[in-house]
């Protein structure tokens, strides 16, 4: 069964990002210093020395963490809100290393090096590259108003995790 909340676009975060700064632990940052319930990652730029990806493994139905080094260009989108898995406790679980109450990025991210183009899932280890003193690194994040998305275990699938959408009742975009 589908699900669907009416929202609205609220505030548009843009962060220019350090050089050497990790680009999943940022955009988690710029979430938990925002406060939003969820959001949509519009748009990531740039370039990285060392990129982390989670994907699917050629002639495999797995799904597998593959590291490259740089340089590389970079472009990215997905959504973040919150995990919500109280039953996990407070140690990092599943290959995203989730921590129930804290912030989560689900982005899809884009790397072309000189020889290959990949795209798979962001994980931590991903590092903005610059040769400029102030890094032209940058994400752009909006807000969703009347909505929430909160990352939850699935009980019908060991190991599984699925986002829960959830209307906020009386928010603006409700």
């Amino acid at each position: 069964m589908m699900s669907e909340i009416v929202g609205r676009m609220g505030r548009v975060i843009v962060t220019r990002l350090e050089k050497n700064e990790d680009l999943l632990l940022a955009i988690r940052n710029v979430v938990k210093r925002s406060g939003m319930k969820a959001g949509v990652v519009l748009s990531i730029t740039g370039a990285v020395t060392h990129a982390v990806l989670q994907k699917f493994m050629t002639g495999q139905q797995a799904i597998g963490v593959v590291e490259l080094e740089g340089p590389m260009e970079v472009s990215g989108h997905g959504i973040v809100g919150w995990v919500s898995a109280p039953e996990r406790g407070k140690e990092p679980f599943g290959v995203g290393r989730y921590v129930d109450g804290d912030a989560y990025a689900h982005v899809h991210l884009t790397v072309t090096t000189p020889t290959q183009t990949l795209c798979g899932h962001l994980m931590e280890g991903c590092l903005v590259r610059s040769k400029h003193a102030v890094s032209h690194f940058t994400i752009i994040i909006a807000e969703i108003e009347g909505a929430a998305l909160s990352m939850r275990s699935d009980p019908q699938q060991p190991g599984g995790l699925y986002h829960e959408l959830v209307a906020i009742p009386g928010a603006s975009g409700s």
